[in-house]
């Protein structure tokens, strides 16, 4: 080959292997195709209403915000992240709750169980961070429900393993730095998860000063995550999801269910209490625990599992129990044993109860160049969030429950087929 030809050749050959890498880096790190998504656990859909959040309001100023975020049934914290995570009901995800029993590994799940919940065989279908690994898009997540643990041989590029005790403006840090790496480990997707609202509306009931500063110090957040996001040049350019897992209601000592009272807890194997109380009887004592149950049906509904209504989409997975009691709002499901400490630390609310109540819904805005401003929108369920993030991601989804068109309405331009 002639020395012009070969000179020729060697630099078309180098601007195409240029050109390649920069594309392949791209691929990796998209600056214009950042999302950021934020829980606040607990977070009632009507709590900015409580005081003064300026930054909020800022957020919803210049986005949109939904009405209220329905959640999966149970109305629990683990279920609904979970829920959120893959698009997927309960009954397809396996999270039917935060206690669950499994009858084929005779094992328990508990939240406060490392070992169980750091492993991936309890995690059903496919989590976000997950979606967007298998499509090489770099994830992190300052703690989210499933992330600690290896599902489907995976993890996400960042992640870290849950400690409440964690300061709130520390996490948004690591985030931030997560997000600006000007390595191959530049994350364009990543999670925030906060518990503090919940754990005050748990242990003060949701019109307490104690949830008012919490929800206050929620918003401080917001106001500090816009700061850092904007000295990064983020701000403008991500995609930011603010919402929560579920709703709250007060409890009160006029409004117990004395399970005990009912029916002789000797004759079921196993009691998952809650507002949404599981009941597993005895070989041989499954009728009578339920005819009881029945005949004394007054401020709870009971079920056989199979007879569970569609809408709650539980009833299709082996670890929701025999039997399942579902209360009426603000009514507890107790025995003798632990009444008179329930009624010694009154106040105090809690979740869990049927999803249709208003009371448990969450809150929603989003925030970003993909979404509407200034607008409000009817509430819509959680399970559409997952097809949410992959259409502002430019990924595909993997298999779920939820639906593009259920919250096109979010967006500032519809959405076509995919």
């Amino acid at each position: 080959m002639p020395f012009m030809k070969r000179r020729v050749f060697t630099i078309l050959f180098l601007i195409v292997c240029v050109g390649f890498i920069g594309c392949n880096s791209q691929q990796q790190s998209d600056p214009t195709k950042k999302t950021l998504l934020v829980s606040f656990d607990g977070f009632k859909y009507n709590y900015l209403q409580k005081t003064d959040t300026p930054h909020f309001d800022s957020l919803v100023a210049g986005g949109v915000q939904a009405e209220g975020l329905i959640p999966v049934f149970p109305s629990k914290t683990f279920p609904n992240h979970y829920s959120i995570a893959t698009g997927l009901y309960p009954e397809n995800s396996g999270f039917v709750n935060n206690t669950m029993y499994d009858p084929k590994w005779d094992e328990w799940y508990r939240i406060r169980d490392r070992e169980a919940v750091e492993d991936g065989k309890w995690y059903g279908g496919e989590p976000i961070w997950n979606t967007l690994e298998k499509q090489g898009i770099k994830t992190g997540t300052m703690f989210w429900v499933g992330s600690e643990a290896d599902i489907q041989g995976m993890r996400p590029t960042h992640w870290k393993t849950y400690d409440d005790d964690m300061p709130g403006k520390a996490r948004i840090d690591t985030v931030i730095k997560w997000m600006t790496d000007s390595g191959e480990q530049t994350v364009d997707f990543a999670t925030l998860y906060y518990s503090d609202v919940d754990t005050k509306g748990h242990r003060y009931g949701t019109d307490s000063d104690s949830v008012r500063h919490a929800i206050e110090r929620a918003d401080r957040l917001m106001g500090y995550l816009k700061k850092q996001m904007k000295g990064e040049s983020l701000w403008d350019k991500t995609n930011i999801i603010v919402l929560s897992d579920h709703g709250m209601v007060n409890q009160s000592a006029d409004k117990l269910i004395r399970l005990d009272n009912i029916i002789d807890l000797d004759d079921t194997k196993r009691v998952i209490w809650g507002p949404a109380t599981m009941i597993q009887p005895k070989k041989g004592k499954k009728e009578d625990v339920y005819q009881a149950l029945k005949s004394a049906e007054e401020n709870y509904r009971v079920y056989e599992k199979k007879e569970l209504p569609e809408r709650y989409h539980l009833k299709n997975h082996r670890r929701v129990e025999d039997i399942v009691m579902i209360a009426d709002l603000g009514y507890t499901i107790l025995d003798e044993d632990y009444q008179d400490d329930f009624i010694a630390s009154l106040p105090r609310a809690t979740h869990g109860y049927d999803n249709n109540q208003k009371a448990m819904q969450a809150f929603f805005i989003a925030h970003g160049p993909a979404f509407k401003k200034g607008a409000k929108v009817d509430p819509f369920q959680n399970i559409h969030v997952y097809e949410l993030i992959n259409h502002l991601m430019e990924t595909k989804p993997a298999s779920n429950d939820g639906s593009l068109d259920s919250v096109k309405v979010l967006l500032n331009e519809i959405p076509t087929d995919r």
